[in-house]
């Protein structure tokens, strides 16, 4: 079933690693934003068809009015045939969301929160260029608990600068007493073109060797076992039935359609993204296309996308599926890789699936890779 991303791309603050199309300074842009985002929903020519995730991320989605995301909401519950038993999530940030807001959101049928905390240290998050401290997250956390909201999610990196593994455990620690039921937790990723990366490459800071960020993923994995969580995909644990339904459609490759600035969507032989230009996309959205570039999947580049999505999740690459998507098994495109990184220790099988082994995790990119032809 279709899947519903809406991107908002206004922050306050830009943070120190970011790299993702969201801008702080803005704010005069939010009030054409909004109707310019319900326009370009109610245009769609995907009207009508049934819809069982929806997520709204950014940037930071919870810095628009209360008003504003009801709007959205209410718009694409009137575009598409939402069903009943949806997941609505909402990304937020911990400044910019109380109880109120929170209430509003679950008054307009948000029922799942991912909230952006990244550390319990107020020193890594003043670092980070983060603008809330630990104890504002857990006040987020909180409100949004008290305002109904039973799906909760966090998200905390580890790999950064001055970080050592026993922060790592602590950040961990401090999760398993907040009522969260699953958790995004990110090895750090030096994207070309953030404030990051410059200070890196000036000797600015250090980043930790790689035996040290190996040995903090170890930890966080050994950790979130232990309180009760289960390791689904390479950066996500979830408790019970708690997995992210919405981001699991992009690991099992089915279809999703973006609406904003820059978003992206997919329906199983393209994939495309809106402009990125928040002027012109307010003044051309549900009036012309907004369509920024678009790219065709051809027979060859359908099974590596497959591939190194299907290997995020721990469940790995099901053979029979392979068979069934495309006609044939997965040995015959990839046995010489498969039987390499086997050797190597980093994947691992049986009769029915090829997944990431322990080891494998510590070199997702790497295996990843190789299924790129």
């Amino acid at each position: 079933m279709l899947g519903v991303y809406v991107h908002i791309p206004f922050c306050r603050h830009k943070c120190l690693y970011c790299d993702f199309p969201s801008y702080s300074g803005l704010d005069c842009y939010m009030a054409g934003y909004v109707p310019a985002l319900c326009r370009e929903i109610a245009a769609t020519p995907y009207a009508g068809k049934p819809v069982d995730t929806i997520y709204i991320g950014g940037g930071t989605p919870s810095i628009l009015s209360a008003p504003s995301m009801e709007a959205i909401v209410r718009t694409l519950r009137q575009t598409f045939a939402v069903t009943g038993d949806a997941e609505i999530t909402i990304e937020a940030n911990p400044e910019s969301l109380d109880r109120e807001k929170a209430e509003a959101y679950v008054a307009c049928g948000i029922n799942r929160l991912s909230l952006g905390i990244q550390s319990f240290s107020d020193e890594m998050l003043s670092f980070l260029g983060r603008i809330h401290t630990a104890k504002e997250g857990e006040q987020a956390l909180d409100a949004a608990w008290k305002a109904g909201i039973r799906n909760l999610s966090i998200d905390l990196m580890y790999g950064l600068p001055g970080q050592t593994v026993d922060d790592v455990r602590r950040d961990v620690q401090r999760l398993g007493d907040l009522p969260v039921d699953h958790a995004s937790i990110y090895s750090l990723i030096v994207e070309d073109g953030t404030p990051l990366k410059h200070g890196l490459s000036k000797g600015t800071w250090t980043l930790p060797d790689d035996d040290t960020v190996e040995a903090m993923g170890k930890a966080v994995h050994d950790q979130m076992h232990d309180l009760g969580f289960h390791h689904y995909e390479i950066s996500s644990y979830a408790k019970g039935p708690f997995e992210s339904k919405h981001n699991s459609k992009y690991w099992i490759y089915e279809p999703y359609i973006g609406f904003g600035v820059s978003a992206h969507s997919f329906d199983g032989t393209a994939r495309w993204a809106n402009m990125a230009n928040i002027p012109q996309y307010i003044e051309r959205a549900g009036r012309d296309s907004v369509e920024g570039e678009r790219i065709a999947i051809d027979a060859e580049r359908v099974v590596e996308d497959y591939c190194f999505l299907a290997l995020r999740r721990r469940v790995g690459i099901e053979k029979d599926d392979y068979a069934r998507r495309f006609g044939r098994p997965i040995e015959a495109d990839f046995g010489p890789v498969i039987d390499g990184l086997i050797r190597q220790g980093l994947l691992e099988t049986t009769d029915q699936w090829i997944r990431l082994s322990d080891k494998g995790l510590a070199y997702g990119n790497y295996v990843f890779g190789k299924f790129i032809r």
